[in-house]
């Protein structure tokens, strides 16, 4: 008698949540069988799953290893790169990464997979969507092909299990990409697996259960509209303000704004529904209600406050209509319709003393400073502005400046007498301001310092907020001792030729001269201020110089500049040695006159090392550093200037010997290189792969180094220097060695051969490599070696059941063998083929009548 429970492989229709759900899981493994009550494959594991937070954010786990603990015949590797799953206020979404995944049940590898991908996103307007990737997919060890939302890919292997005459694991792939109105689903590969064979002579399938590689669900989220804030949040009550509201749920083409149940108009939704901008409606002055609407609901209200604009005012009247520049003029507007005014400007400047009568039809303020003539009166109100009659501002004037004259040094008290001079800010001469300035209360007179300035006569002006006054040559200044108080720089090279800036007072130009140690600088020229002048350096001793500034009133206080060595009084007749090689190194003398002061040497414009100068400065020692072949300019390098030096030329490294100059492909001989210039080698290459165990001779005329593994035939052999590379074309060549087998993978086949084999080991050569297994030989033509020759594939001839020896040849040799088994295929693979030959111990006979319960476990909310 048998009896089976069979559980449904298809997958079934996720059940879903509330609206905004999304959820990952990487790896699942749900896998059991019992064959006569006895547990064979018992597996129950999830690796990598993230649920999206019911109150909106992202869940995600990364860099999960691949293991299914506690399993009964069953194995899986591999890494879930990550699982993330988010809940947003415009969409909901869901990713999971899988790579290197490998799944092997009672022995059998059923299931490789190099990466997967899946991912679902469900906004809140616009189509869902679900996707997945997949590379690398192998069924019981071949490459197959998966398609999604496509009939499914079978295949199937033998295996022994006690109980199961002539038992085969078989699998089921599919991969899904769905989605609905309000969601999606992306499933990689979802395989489902199953066991069949013969009880008793009775066909059976035993369910075995289902693993899912990277799925991703989602829900579309769908809620009314929230606000946060409304910026600005006041406005003239005439309305034509744009706001800006902030929130969720902004529907473009789709959301209204009511201001006290008015529509705003120009309502545009930013992407991604959390802000919008809308122009107001008017409204009554005071508190309104915003209120945003969609079709998923209603915001709560936010609030915008109206504020008057001056639409309702009438002016009739601006009494006085004048007054001076410097304000101070109280001034009375009429009128009706002025509560709610909060000020009034004159020419855009605020007036002060501001007041409006409680009937709102009079005004009264202060004028602010202006310039003198017109100014625009306009009355202010929290959100708008209304224009009234003109009033016109008075300009100041000068009667009299005692004295008139001074020194150019400053320092004179002036006085000045006019009118309007109420509210001065300060007095300039000619551009200048004049200091301590002293304002008589009375507006008619002032007292001033006055400032440095040049000989002759100055404009005088008083600075009055809104209107200025100026007599023309008013004060006349008379010359004074120039003072000398900085010069820069206050170094340079004793040549001459720099440019230097002196700062002081009392220099005149035209009347100013310059001295360094006596001698007089060029080019004086000086400032209209007579505050700071330019000179040009004469040559100079090294060491400190005594600067001196005269004019035809006298002579300033000296000032200190420093001349610095430049190698103008340089001369350097010889270089020894001449040449050295390119990686530097050459210790090099310098002989001449006038090097002291040197403070260095550069060969090409790159700093020599090691260097010195004797006391008397006739003699440099420096050491050369790397550059490339040829001649090189040498420069003696000064703290103001460089001076020239004989010519050093740079010699390039040669090769005169390799020895020994062949061996074999797998490398590890070690060659002595012999030639010149060999000194700083940092590396030696064959063909392109460099050497290994590099020792240079001190002296630069020989190297060792060991070869590393290469092809048959000859390379090229680059020795590397700083500067310049030295090559021997075809200076080594390699000869085949015997080949070595590491690996046979897979280890097994069936006896009617066709089983592609991959051979990893050392001294394969691509078209010189045969292989034998089974006592026949696989040509070359049939054999793929790697470029590296570290790798081949064949495919298997048929052979009988058993054990044989693989064996690789080529011109070098006959390898090392390893054991490749034939075995019987047993069951046929249906869709993509992709089979495996059997793996698991010996067949057990069933003695007797055995009854068979089958039973599969199915657990609620996994997917079938």
């Amino acid at each position: 008698m048998l009896v089976a429970s069979l559980a449904t492989l298809g997958l079934g229709t996720p059940a879903r949540a509330a609206p905004g759900d999304a959820s990952a899981r990487g790896v699942v493994v749900d896998l059991s069988a019992e064959v006569a009550g006895i547990a064979v494959i018992t597996a129950d594991a999830t690796i990598g799953t993230a649920t999206a937070p019911a109150a909106g954010g992202t869940d995600t786990e990364t860099l999960l290893a691949v293991s299914v603990p506690g399993a009964l015949g069953v194995t899986a590797s591999g890494t879930v790169g990550e699982v993330t799953a988010t809940r947003a206020a415009g969409a909901s979404s869901a990713s999971a990464t899988v790579n290197g995944l490998n799944l092997t049940v009672l022995g059998i590898d059923v299931l490789d997979v190099a990466e997967a991908t899946a991912t679902a996103i469900c906004p809140q307007v616009g189509a869902t969507s679900a996707d997945t990737t997949l590379v690398g997919l192998e069924l019981f060890g071949s490459a197959v092909t998966l398609t999604a939302n496509t009939p499914a890919v079978v295949g199937s292997a033998a295996v022994v299990v006690p109980g199961l005459v002539g038992a085969s694991l078989n699998a089921s792939l599919t991969r899904v990409e769905t989605t609905t109105a309000t969601g999606a689903t992306a499933i990689t590969v979802r395989a489902a697996l199953t066991l069949s064979g013969t009880i008793l002579g009775v066909p059976t399938t035993i369910p075995v259960g289902t693993v899912i590689v990277a799925e991703a669900i989602c829900e579309r989220p769908q809620a009314a509209p929230t606000t946060a804030t409304i910026t600005p949040d006041e406005g003239p009550q005439s309305g034509g303000q744009t706001v800006t509201i902030t929130g969720t749920g902004f529907i473009p083409d789709g959301t209204t704004v009511t201001f006290d149940g008015v529509p705003a108009t120009g309502v545009t939704v930013a992407p991604g529904g959390a802000s919008l901008t809308a122009v107001t409606p008017p409204g009554a002055i005071g508190p309104a209600e915003v209120v945003v609407s969609t079709v998923n609901g209603t915001a709560a209200p936010l609030g915008y406050t109206y504020l008057a604009d001056g639409s309702a005012a009438t002016i009739t009247n601006l009494t006085p209509t004048s007054g001076p520049t410097v304000g101070g003029t109280t001034v009375t507007i009429t009128g009706t319709g002025f509560t709610g005014a909060a000020g009034v400007d004159f020419n855009g400047l605020p007036g002060t003393g501001f007041t409006v009568n409680p009937a709102g039809t009079t005004i009264t303020v202060v004028t602010p400073p202006n310039p003198a003539g017109p100014a625009v009166v306009e009355l202010v109100f929290p959100g708008g502005r209304v224009t009234a009659p003109t009033f016109t501002y008075v300009a100041p004037t000068i009667t009299s400046i005692v004295p008139d004259t001074g020194p150019t040094t400053g320092g004179t008290t002036v006085t000045i007498t006019g009118t309007g001079f109420t509210g001065a800010t300060g007095v300039t001469f000619d551009d200048t301001p004049g200091t301590n300035v002293v304002v008589d209360p009375s507006g008619t007179s002032l007292t001033v310092v006055t400032p440095p300035g040049q000989v002759g006569p100055v404009d005088v002006t008083v600075l009055v907020p809104g209107a200025n006054v100026t007599t023309p040559n008013g004060f006349t200044y008379v010359a004074a001792s120039p003072t000398a108080s900085s010069i820069t720089p206050d170094v340079g090279p004793q040549s001459g030729g720099q440019t230097v800036t002196i700062t002081g007072t009392g220099l005149v130009p035209g009347d100013t001269g310059v001295t360094f140690d006596g001698v007089p600088a060029t080019n004086v020229t000086v400032n209209p201020g007579g505050t700071s002048l330019t000179a040009v350096t004469p040559p100079g001793a090294v060491g400190p110089a005594v600067v001196v500034v005269s004019t035809g009133s006298g002579t300033a206080a000296p000032l200190t500049y420093t001349y610095l060595a430049d190698g103008s009084a340089a001369n350097a007749t010889g270089l020894t040695p001449t040449s050295g090689p390119t990686s530097g190194g050459t210790t090099v003398t310098i002989t001449g006159t006038g090097l002291t002061g040197a403070t260095g040497v550069t060969f090409d414009g790159v700093p020599g090392t090691g260097f010195t100068v004797n006391p008397a400065g006739t003699t440099i020692t420096v050491v050369t550093p790397p550059n490339t072949a040829g001649p090189a300019d040498v420069r003696l390098v000064f703290p103001a200037g460089t001076a020239a030096a004989p010519p050093f030329t740079y010699l390039a490294p040669t090769i005169t010997s390799i020895v020994p100059d062949t061996g074999p492909t797998t490398g590890g001989t070690t060659v002595t290189i012999t030639g010149t210039g060999l000194t700083g080698v940092t590396g030696v290459n064959f063909g392109n792969t460099p050497g290994t165990n590099l020792v240079v001779n001190p002296d630069g005329t020989s190297l060792t180094v060991v070869t590393p593994p290469g092809l048959p035939g000859p390379v090229d052999v680059t020795v590397q220097l700083p500067g310049d590379d030295v090559t021997e074309p075809d200076g080594f060549s390699y000869e085949p060695a015997p080949p070595r087998i590491d690996t046979v993978t897979p280890g097994q086949g069936p006896t009617d051969g066709g089983t592609t084999v991959t051979v990893g080991g050392s001294g394969f050569v691509p078209g010189s490599t045969t292989v034998t297994v089974c006592g026949r030989t696989i040509p070359a033509s049939q054999v793929t070696v790697a470029t590296d020759g570290r790798s081949l594939t064949f495919r298997t001839p048929p052979c009988p059941a058993g054990n044989t020896t693989v064996v690789v040849s080529t011109d070098g040799g006959t390898s090392n063998g390893l054991t490749f088994r034939y075995v019987s295929r047993i069951l046929p693979v249906t869709g993509d083929a992709a089979t495996t030959p059997l793996a698991v111990g010996a067949v057990l006979a069933l003695l007797g009548i055995v009854l068979v319960l089958l039973t599969r476990r199915q657990r609620a909310g996994r997917i079938g």
